[in-house]
C-alpha cells in the first residue's frame, strides 16, 4: 500500500495544470500551461458574413411532411425570413441555439411567425429522416405558444449533401464532419433574409435579444414588415458589426427630437393664432377701417356731383 501511495503522489506531482493556474504559495513562479488553442478539427469552422448574397431559390428541399419543395417556396416577396443551419442529432450547440431562439421569439409578440416573417431550419445532416424532422419541429414549435401560426411558419427541412454545401457556401457557413464521433462541428448563426432572398443581416452566437431580432426583421422586410413606428425606430438605429447589434444614432435622434419639438410648438401656438385673428378688437379695427374708406368715397362722390353756381358757370365759360 505504501508503494502504491508513493507512486500516486509521484505521478500527481509531475502532472501539469491545464486551463487554470494554481494559487498555492509554493507554486508561485512555476510554469503554467493554458489550453487556449483551437482544436484542429474546428479551427476553420466560422461564419463569413456575405451580406447582399442571393439565396439559391432553385435548391430542392424536403420538409417534415415529406413534401418536395424549393427554397423559393419560402421567399414569397412579402415576408422576411430567418434561416438557420442545424441538425437534429447535434449533442449541444443546436439545442442551446434553438432553445434561446424560441424563447426570444415567444417574447417578441408584436411580430408574428407565419404572418410577418417565416423561419427555415435546414439540416446539415443529409441522412436525417422526415420523422426526425417532425420530432425536432414539434419540440421547438411548442416553445412559442404566443405565435398561433408557428406550425406553418417555422419549417424544418433536409436536403442532399451537395445542396447543403451549396447553401452553406452562399451564406458563408463553414462546418466539418467528424467520422469518428459522427458529429458536425459548426458555428451558431441566424441569417436574416429579405422577401426576395437577399441576405441583409447576421446574428452570430446563441443569445437573441427580442428587440434586436425585431430590428433585423424590420430591416430585412424592406418596408413590408412592421408599422410606421417600427420603421422610425429602425431609422434611429444602425448596425454595429463590432458589437454584433443595433445601436442608436445620436445625430438621428437629435434631428428627430428637434422635428418633434417644432411640430408640437406649432400645434400649441395654432389656437392662439386662430383666436387672435378672430378676436373682437381685430373685428372692430377692420370695421373702423372699412368705415373710413366708405366715408372718403362718399365725400368724393358728393363733391364730384354738386351743381355749379352761376359765378362758376361764368368762370367755366371763360375757361372754354
Amino acid at each position: 500500500m505504501f508503494v502504491v501511495a508513493w507512486m500516486v503522489l509521484l505521478v500527481g506531482g509531475e502532472s501539469k495544470t491545464w486551463a487554470q493556474p494554481s494559487t498555492r504559495a509554493d507554486d508561485q513562479g512555476a510554469d503554467v500551461l493554458l489550453n487556449d488553442g483551437i482544436p484542429k478539427g474546428v479551427e476553420n469552422v466560422t461564419v463569413e458574413q456575405r451580406l447582399g448574397n442571393q439565396l439559391p431559390g432553385d435548391m430542392k428541399l424536403i420538409d417534415s411532411k415529406g413534401r418536395k419543395l424549393t427554397l423559393s417556396h419560402y421567399l414569397d416577396g412579402e415576408r422576411s425570413l430567418i434561416l438557420t443551419l442545424n441538425y437534429s442529432n447535434c449533442p449541444m450547440l443546436c439545442n442551446v441555439q434553438l432553445n434561446q431562439l424560441a424563447q426570444s421569439l415567444d417574447k417578441m409578440d408584436d411580430l408574428k411567425i407565419g404572418e410577418d416573417f417565416q423561419l427555415l431550419s435546414v439540416s446539415i445532416d443529409p441522412t436525417e429522416t422526415d420523422q426526425r424532422l417532425r420530432d425536432t419541429k414539434q419540440r421547438y414549435v411548442e416553445q412559442v405558444p404566443s405565435h398561433a401560426n408557428a406550425e406553418e411558419g417555422w419549417s424544418f427541412t433536409r436536403t442532399t449533401k451537395a445542396n447543403v454545401e451549396r447553401l452553406a457556401k452562399e451564406v458563408g457557413f463553414s462546418y466539418k464532419y467528424n467520422s469518428r464521433t459522427k458529429e458536425y462541428a459548426h458555428p451558431a448563426m441566424l441569417a436574416f433574409v429579405s422577401p426576395d432572398g437577399v441576405i441583409t443581416r447576421y446574428s452570430l452566437g446563441v443569445a437573441f435579444p427580442p428587440d434586436q431580432m425585431k430590428l433585423a426583421l424590420v430591416e430585412a422586410g424592406q418596408g413590408n414588415v412592421g408599422d410606421i413606428v417600427d420603421q422610425f425606430v429602425l431609422w434611429c438605429y444602425s448596425y454595429d458589426p463590432n458589437e454584433n447589434s443595433y445601436v442608436p444614432q445620436a445625430w438621428k435622434m437629435m434631428r428627430a427630437g428637434g422635428l418633434i419639438t417644432i411640430t408640437l410648438l406649432g400645434l400649441a401656438l395654432l389656437p392662439y393664432w386662430l383666436g387672435r385673428k378672430g378676436s373682437p378688437s381685430n373685428v372692430a379695427d377692420q370695421e373702423t377701417h372699412d368705415g373710413n374708406v366708405n366715408s372718403t368715397a362718399d365725400s368724393d362722390d358728393a363733391s364730384g356731383s354738386a351743381p355749379l353756381k352761376p359765378t362758376q358757370w361764368h368762370l367755366s365759360g371763360n375757361a372754354d
